[in-house]
């Protein structure tokens, strides 16, 4: 008999569906991995790619993304606390909280994740991260820590479609492929009889995953893969974990969290719909035209770039001249038309100017300009700069989406710690050089309001031969000294800078390379 779940799981596949989810997906992954004339019989013509989606959209994530980001926590009910003793107990926990997040945030490596959220985001409209607890992972003395990962937006589906929020819905369901033999062995070790076991065989509902290469699994001769779902649903205020395949229920765990363990973000929010849209989506049909129209231009060339001899068959038995290859004609009444050339033929010459505009016009609406891209000649560097900032302004709601996402990252790790871990765990953080530990009251934490926050560096506002163009300036206009230039010059320039600043400076440094 099919579980409940399951069935939440085909109606959700059959809303994504309708809205073309998954075959949108499919697309924008293609377009941006390259492969643009999929399903296209063009024997006659080339199949050249320009991919100016991969340029705009690597250079919309490269914007957006930072490796500057802070994690802190404060308890909104600390005002209230006074100032007592309860109140530094509350501080110093959070001090080390925050500690420990900058900790965490490295060891789960969260600027790739960040890197890959938004190309998630591009792609598909969503970017997804999922907080999950990994009995593998070994921290320090400890066996088991929270580890996050991404989520394609395919494999995400809530209760209401049409509101675009995680902890509000009445339930959120994952869905993933595993082989049957893990699924049975994790099975077993939740307690299930074989009779139960026995119902978990592999399917092939592999079909609406996201991207071509989904539905390519490998045969390996065993038992295959199967589709299992995660569903997370509250109970008296708290998350329950349920894990299932179609006809059996793995387990179901009532947690101690209060938060479902998933955050999610949209590239650009489409009204009364809880996925978003991709930037790849419109930029679809200007690169078919951009790809097609060089296509033809390249056949033109091809067919016509040079010259053909023409020849009367009758009176010249055969022709062999190669390259634009002679065309054979009968009867030719003169003898000087025995034989003649044919001059290649022109194209028009507002052709090409056509393609470069709907290239550099396709790249400006979407924010990638020359200018922003680098692509011009920094004869004015303030001016640049000011073009490179007004070009980013568009993306700064996509920036306050991500940084919200992962906020909401953030607070899951609070909630799960203060669930999963026991009251005498250590936490790690780093003082300078060195990884140290300390214990936290987490039952006071879990009494308390804490919620986190994100700072976002600012990031590298200055290319490097700005900077350089600029130190260039003050020191020709007697502003700074060679050594004040030398300390600021960028890392990479100059191999020899700290020995030189050193012998400038009278320092004993003459030997030391960057």
């Amino acid at each position: 008999m099919i579980t409940p779940t399951w069935k939440l799981y085909e109606k959700g596949k059959d809303h994504k569906r309708r809205l073309g989810l998954y075959e949108r997906v499919r697309e924008n992954e293609r377009f941006y991995r390259g492969d643009q004339w999929h399903g296209v019989n063009t024997e006659t013509l080339p199949k050249p790619v320009f991919n100016v989606v991969r340029r705009v959209i690597d250079f919309l994530i490269c914007s957006v993304a930072s490796d500057r980001y802070t994690v802190s926590y404060t308890d909104e009910d600390l005002p209230f606390k006074g100032e007592g003793s309860l109140a530094e107990a509350v501080k110093g926990a959070l001090a080390l909280m925050n500690k420990n997040a900058a900790y965490r945030w490295e060891r789960c490596r969260m600027n790739d994740l960040v890197y890959a959220l938004l190309t998630d985001a591009a792609i598909s409209g969503d970017g997804v991260a999922y907080c999950y607890w990994d009995t593998e992972v070994e921290s320090g003395r400890y066996r088991g820590d929270i580890a996050v990962q991404t989520l394609d937006s395919v494999n995400l589906f809530v209760a209401d479609m049409n509101r675009a929020d995680i902890q509000s819905q009445e339930y959120v369901l994952l869905s993933g492929r595993c082989s049957v033999d893990a699924l049975r062995r994790e099975a077993r070790g939740f307690g299930l009889g074989e009779r139960e076991i026995a119902k978990i065989r592999p399917d092939d509902d592999y079909a609406d995953g996201a991207g071509d290469y989904s539905a390519s699994e490998l045969s390996d001769g065993g038992d295959g893969k199967a589709t299992y779902l995660v569903r997370f649903f509250r109970e008296n205020g708290r998350v329950v974990y349920e894990k299932s395949v179609r006809e059996c229920v793995l387990c179901r765990i009532v947690t101690d969290c209060k938060l479902y363990p998933v955050a999610y973000f949209n590239w650009n929010r489409a009204k009364n719909c809880f996925h978003g849209a991709s930037p790849i989506s419109e930029m679809i049909p200007s690169q078919k035209y951009i790809n097609r129209a060089y296509a033809m231009v390249m056949k033109h060339m091809t067919d016509s770039a040079f010259s053909k001899v023409i020849y009367d068959k009758s009176r010249i038995p055969e022709w062999n001249g190669g390259v634009g290859e002679a065309i054979a004609v009968v009867g030719a009444p003169n003898v000087s038309d025995t034989v003649d050339v044919i001059q290649p033929g022109k194209m028009e010459s507002g052709y090409l100017g056509l393609i470069e505009n709907a290239i550099s016009t396709t790249k400006e609406l979407m924010g990638a300009t020359e200018t922003a891209l680098g692509n011009i000649t920094p004869t004015n560097t303030s001016a640049i700069l000011a073009l490179r900032e007004g070009s980013k302004l568009s993306l700064g709601r996509i920036e306050s989406a991500l940084s919200q996402c992962i906020e909401d990252i953030a607070n899951i790790w609070m909630d799960m710690m203060c669930a999963y871990y026991p009251s005498d765990r250590l936490l790690a953080y780093r003082e300078g050089e060195k990884t140290l530990a300390a214990g936290v009251d987490f039952p006071l934490l879990k009494s308390c309001l804490i919620r986190a926050r994100v700072d976002v560096g600012e990031s590298e506002r200055y290319s490097a031969s700005a900077v350089l163009n600029m130190l260039d300036k003050l020191l020709e206009g007697g502003f700074i000294t060679l050594e004040e230039y030398l300390e600021h010059m960028p890392d990479g320039i100059l191999p020899t800078r700290r020995a030189l600043l050193a012998k400038h400076t009278g320092g004993i440094e003459t030997n030391e390379r960057e």
